[in-house]
């Protein structure tokens, strides 16, 4: 009784702004609605995503309409109901008492501290797992239903994270290539396998909260993924908001959206291999690797030139060797070929490996720009936990394109706030798309990082 009396104040109070007169809701078509919200909504978060479908139960949906409410991330149904096409349903009041139980279960399941996957401090925060939710509709709906548009109102964040997939992690500026749009699902969480039927049209009203951007370019490129991967599969990113209010409203008006076209969205066939790509930080993050000149270093002074006066001389002296070995490193490459090369450094024998494939690791990052067009194209691993630079190993792959005379770049290592630079080479003028093995080692070359440094093996050993 308490449960139904809830539902029936909270229905109450929801539509008395409206005329005291208003005894029916405005006519409209039924169908099928769904809702997939993320298990771990902050506490902040739940109290308006409630009322907001409580609204949308009593207030918001045409007579004969179905609705189902599923957790998203471990999609388990949460609820479902089905408003009959009847006048007396036209009132809130009546559907607040018919559908209280409904009503129960969602405000139950928002309740509940649903314990996230490696526990409270692996992140998390609204997630939701879309492919798998998109294909775990495909086959929890009758085919039939598949002809029309579903409408599906998202109530979670817009950064893909699953534990047991970490490689595909949106989080810390990540987003996904084009190439996933062209990937098989064997190669990508994200990707088709054609010939598995036809999916479910959706159109989606996305809703998430507070700013889970790194920065402007990652929001922006997020959002043309999504908007691209749902047109993929059929459907439509309707709607994608930050504020719960605007969603509701446009899922309540079927609002269709603008198209991936009309805003000059298109998927590059050229992106033909699936990996995360992590949006550009500032440039002063990165001006280490794409400044064309190296810092300046001050000169001696006077007290230690000898011979006659020289004027107008910019002192660009290479960097001598580190005063000791340990310590945080940054290691990057940078071409002018509009080529494919890939950079993978190991910090110690035993640890992990960190490349294209492989983005995080306890030692550090890898990063790729996504901004630079052919001609300025770099990509750099750092090591934020220190490093003993005579352990680190690092090597170039040729991985796909066409080089006459082979690949030719430039290595930079920023080490101990110093920036040491040397070159690169690779015999091979085709790439071999990352095979390793005796028989490719002329797509690869290692990084000669000590000789880089001026470190003489031969020399005392510097202080750590």
């Amino acid at each position: 009784m308490r449960a139904l009396a809830s539902v029936l104040c909270l229905a109450l109070s929801l539509v008395s702004t409206q005329a005291a007169d208003k005894d029916a809701l405005t006519q409209k078509a039924g169908g099928s609605y769904v809702v997939g919200i993320s298990p771990f909504l902050d506490s902040s978060a739940k109290d308006p995503v409630y009322r907001g479908l409580v609204r949308l139960i009593v207030e918001d949906l045409p007579l004969n309409t179905k609705l189902e409410v599923y957790d998203a991330f471990n999609l388990k149904s949460i609820t479902r109901l089905s408003i009959p096409d009847a006048k007396v349903f036209n009132s809130p009041k009546t559907r607040a008492n018919q559908f209280a139980s409904s009503v129960g279960e969602i405000r139950a399941f928002l309740a509940v501290g649903h314990p996230k996957p490696g526990g409270v401090k692996a992140g998390f925060d609204g997630a939701i797992r879309l492919p798998q939710f998109c294909d775990f509709l495909d086959q929890d709906r009758p085919a039939p239903d598949r002809e029309a548009e579903l409408p599906l109102l998202l109530i979670g964040s817009p950064l893909y994270q699953d534990a047991r997939e970490p490689g595909f992690s949106m989080l810390e500026g990540y987003f996904p290539s084009d190439g996933h749009l062209h990937a098989s699902r064997e190669e990508s969480v994200f990707g088709f396998n054609p010939g598995e039927g036809s999916p479910q049209r959706l159109l989606v009203y996305w809703t998430y909260f507070g700013d889970p951007w790194m920065s402007e370019l990652h929001r922006e490129k997020v959002t043309r993924f999504w908007t691209l991967y749902l047109e993929r599969r059929g459907g439509r990113l309707a709607s994608f908001s930050a504020d719960l209010a605007t969603s509701l409203g446009a899922l309540a008006s079927l609002a269709p959206g603008a198209s991936a076209a009309s805003k000059g969205w298109a998927a590059d066939p050229l992106q033909a291999r699936p990996e995360m790509v992590r949006a550009s930080r500032s440039v002063q993050q990165v001006d280490w690797l794409t400044g064309d000149a190296l810092p300046e270093i001050t000169p001696p002074p006077p007290s230690r030139l000898v011979g006659p006066l020289k004027i107008g001389i910019r002192w660009k002296i290479t960097p001598p060797p580190p005063s000791r070995l340990v310590g945080p490193l940054k290691i990057g490459i940078r071409w002018k070929e509009n080529i494919d090369l890939d950079l993978y450094a190991t910090p110690h024998p035993g640890a992990e490996t960190l490349f294209f494939q492989h983005m995080r690791s306890p030692e550090g990052y890898y990063y790729k720009d996504h901004r630079s067009s052919p001609g300025r194209e770099y990509e750099f691993i750092e090591f934020e936990s220190p490093v003993d630079v005579r352990e680190v190993k690092a090597f170039v792959n040729f991985y796909r394109g066409s080089c006459p005379g082979g690949p030719r770049g430039e290595v930079r290592i920023e080490f101990l706030n110093r920036i040491y630079r040397g070159a690169f080479e690779i015999d091979s003028s085709e790439g071999n798309e990352g095979r390793s093995g005796r028989s490719q080692a002329r797509f690869w070359t290692a990084i000669p990082i000590q000789e880089i440094l001026r470190i003489n093996e031969t020399a005392p050993q510097a202080a750590r």
